[in-house]
C-alpha cells in the first residue's frame, strides 16, 4: 500500500515537474497532474491484476485521452498541454535504454525481446489516445442542422 502511495506521489511530482519544463502554462499545471496522477493509477492497478505490459499502458492512455480532453475544456488550453505532463510517468524510457544497453552487450535475443516490449508499449499509448480522440471527436461534435 505504501508503494502504490509512494508511486503515485511521484507520478504528480513527475507529471507536474515535465509540465513546467514544457512550459505549460500554470493554470493547466493542475489539470496535467491530476490527469498524471489517474492515468498511473489505472496503470498501477491493472499492472498488478494483469501482469502484461500493453493493456496497463492502453487503459491509462484511454484515461490521459479523455480525462484530458475535459480537463483541457475546462482549463481553456490545448489538450497537448494536458498531455504532456500526464504521458511522462507512462513513456517507456527505461525500456528503451536498457534495450540499447543489451544491444552495446551484443545480446540480440534480448535487444530483440526489448524492441518488440518498447514498440508495444508505445503503440499502445498511442492507440489509447487515438482512441480517446475518436470518442471525444463524436461526444463534443457539434450537429450541423440544415434550416
Amino acid at each position: 500500500m505504501t508503494d502504490f502511495i509512494l508511486s503515485t506521489i511521484l507520478a504528480l511530482l513527475s507529471s507536474v515537474g515535465f509540465s513546467i519544463i514544457a512550459n505549460v502554462p500554470k493554470r493547466a499545471l493542475l489539470g496535467a497532474g491530476i490527469t498524471g496522477v489517474c492515468s498511473w493509477m489505472v496503470y498501477y492497478v491493472l499492472d498488478s491484476v494483469h501482469h502484461s505490459i500493453v493493456l496497463p499502458n492502453f487503459m491509462a492512455s484511454l484515461v490521459v485521452g479523455m480525462l484530458g480532453f475535459f480537463l483541457a475544456r475546462r482549463f481553456r488550453v490545448p489538450v497537448t498541454m494536458i498531455y504532456v505532463g500526464a504521458l511522462i510517468s507512462l513513456v517507456p524510457g527505461g525500456m528503451a535504454f536498457s534495450t540499447l544497453q543489451k544491444l552495446s552487450e551484443n545480446n540480440l535475443t534480448a535487444v530483440l525481446k526489448g524492441l518488440f516490449n518498447t514498440g508495444s508499449v508505445a503503440m499502445s499509448l498511442a492507440l489509447g489516445i487515438g482512441v480517446a480522440n475518436i470518442f471525444n471527436g463524436w461526444l463534443y461534435q457539434k450537429k450541423n442542422v440544415v434550416t
